[in-house]
């Protein structure tokens, strides 16, 4: 199964490919101002339309996979998240750059699209899936452990950040079976209903 195929979806979300078409959209929601927080610096500069540029150059050349995360109550972008660094060889991806508005913050839709992608990386064939996190970003941290990821280690000064800081990235990751019981997981505590 491909990464992007159709399906990535739930009661509450839909995850689609991130296109030019979700630009002003993701611009209009508050994930946006988050985002720069934790953004790697690139060439092009820091601010929307460059790094938004990047990450779709990234995309065709298939080094990052990233989604937008749609509110399927009112069909409205919440959000965006990513495969990156997909490796079939490997039998390897990481999930990451997944930022949420604040309306829906503390809804289950943060679960909601990890339980989404590690199901999608299992059917894919993945036996490892990994996250790297700012390592003070420990609301980050203990989401992913939370769901049952185990703390690796951290590369030190490992990342320069778009405002020119030098920072740690915590790693952290699952393997196959692991993934396995916390979808299960996941999928126990996910809401029948829509939260929206």
């Amino acid at each position: 199964m491909n990464l992007t195929a159709p399906g990535l979806e739930n009661a509450d979300i839909r995850l689609e490919p991130l296109s030019e078409a979700h630009r002003e959209p993701l611009r209009a929601t508050k994930a946006a101002e988050f985002i720069w927080r934790s953004l790697p610096v690139i060439e092009r500069g820091a601010g929307f339309d460059p790094y938004f540029s990047h990450v779709l150059c990234l995309a065709k050349k298939g080094e990052t996979l990233p989604f937008a995360i749609i509110c399927r109550a009112d069909n409205r972008l919440v959000g965006v998240t990513a495969f990156v660094g997909a490796n079939r060889k490997h039998r390897r991806v990481m999930i990451g750059y997944t930022w949420l508005d604040a309306s829906v913050r503390g809804r289950g839709v943060y679960k909601g699209v990890q339980s989404l992608l590690i199901k999608r990386a299992i059917m894919w064939g993945a036996r490892r899936i990994g996250w790297h996190v700012e390592a003070h970003n420990t609301l980050a941290i203990n989401a992913i452990k939370a769901l049952g990821a185990v703390h690796e280690g951290t590369l030190r000064s490992y990342s320069r950040f778009a405002d020119g800081t030098w920072v740690d990235i915590a790693l952290l990751s699952m393997m196959r079976e692991e993934a396995k019981d916390a979808v299960l997981r996941l999928d126990a505590r996910m809401p029948v209903t829509s939260e929206a």
